[in-house]
C-alpha cells in the first residue's frame, strides 16, 4: 500500500468517525424531541375550544385511514419487489448468521456498477462472519464468559448485524479492528465504500435534522411556533390561533 493511499484511508476513516458520532448525537437526542413535541402538541390541543378539538379529532381519522390505505400499498409493492431485493443482498437473521454463503461474482450480463456493488456484498458478509465467531450469542455463552462479557459482546454483534444490513462497510471495519481482527491492507476501493457509507450517514442526519420535531426541539421561539404551526397545517389542516402567545405562556 502506498503512503498516499494509507493516508487517505486513514484521513477518511476520522470522517466517517466523526459523521457516524454527529448521527449518533442526533439518534440519541431524537427520542427526546419526539416525546416533548408530542407533549407540547398534547397541551396546545387541550387549550383549543370544544368545536376546534372535534375537528382536530376528524383530521386525526381521515388520517388515520389514508396511512391505512398507504401501507397496504406499500406492502403489495414490497411483495413484488421482495424476490429482487433477497438476490442482491441477503439479510441475515442472528440465528443463521454463521451459514453464509458467498456471492457468485460472475459479472455475465452485468456492469461494472453491479459488480461493484456484489464485490462489497462479499466482503461485508465475509467480514461479518468473523465478527459473528467472536460475538454470537450462542457462541459467547457456549466459551464461559462472564454475564458482563456476554452483554457486551451481544451489543457488538447487534451492532455488527444492523450494519451488515445497512451495507455499511466502514462500521464492520471498526468492530473488527476493536476486536484485533486481522485485517488485509485497505484498497482505494475500501476507501470508496467509507465515503459512500459517509454520504449515507449524513442524508440520515439531515433527514432527522428536518423533521418538524427536531427543528422545534433545537430552535429558538420563532423556530418552534413555524414547527407547531407548520405541524398543525400538516397534519389537522388546521391554523392554530394566536400560537405564539400560547407558546410563551
Amino acid at each position: 500500500m502506498s503512503k498516499q493511499l494509507k493516508f487517505k484511508f486513514k484521513k477518511t476513516l476520522k470522517k466517517a468517525e466523526f459523521v457516524h458520532a454527529d448521527l449518533e448525537y442526533h439518534q440519541e437526542l431524537l427520542h427526546e424531541a419526539k416525546s416533548l413535541f408530542k407533549e407540547e402538541i398534547k397541551n396546545l390541543i387541550d387549550k383549543l375550544s370544544p368545536e376546534d378539538q372535534e375537528k382536530i379529532k376528524l383530521e386525526e381519522t381521515k388520517r388515520h385511514l389514508q396511512n391505512l390505505e398507504a401501507l397496504e400499498s406499500a406492502a403489495k409493492k414490497q411483495d413484488k419487489l421482495k424476490q429482487i431485493e433477497d438476490r442482491i443482498h441477503e439479510p441475515v437473521n442472528e440465528s443463521g448468521c454463521t451459514g453464509l454463503i458467498t456471492t457468485d461474482l460472475e459479472p455475465s450480463g452485468v456492469d461494472s456498477e453491479e459488480i461493484t456493488e456484489k464485490t462489497k456484498l462479499v466482503e461485508l458478509k465475509k467480514l461479518f462472519r468473523r465478527i459473528a465467531e467472536q460475538t454470537h450469542p450462542d457462541k459467547v455463552k457456549a466459551n464461559g464468559f462472564s454475564d458482563k462479557e456476554v452483554s457486551r459482546l451481544e451489543r457488538v454483534f447487534k451492532k455488527a448485524l444492523q450494519a451488515y444490513n445497512d451495507n455499511n462497510w466502514y462500521v464492520l471495519y471498526s468492530i473488527a479492528i476493536d476486536l484485533d481482527l486481522k485485517i488485509s491492507a485497505p484498497t482505494q476501493e475500501h476507501i470508496n465504500w467509507i465515503e459512500n457509507d459517509i454520504r449515507y450517514t449524513m442524508g440520515n442526519i439531515a433527514q432527522i435534522g428536518n423533521l418538524i420535531a427536531w427543528i422545534w426541539y433545537t430552535g429558538d421561539l420563532s423556530k418552534k411556533e413555524f414547527a407547531l404551526k407548520d405541524y398543525f397545517q400538516q397534519i389537522y389542516n388546521f391554523n392554530y390561533p394566536d400560537l405564539q402567545s400560547h407558546i410563551q405562556n
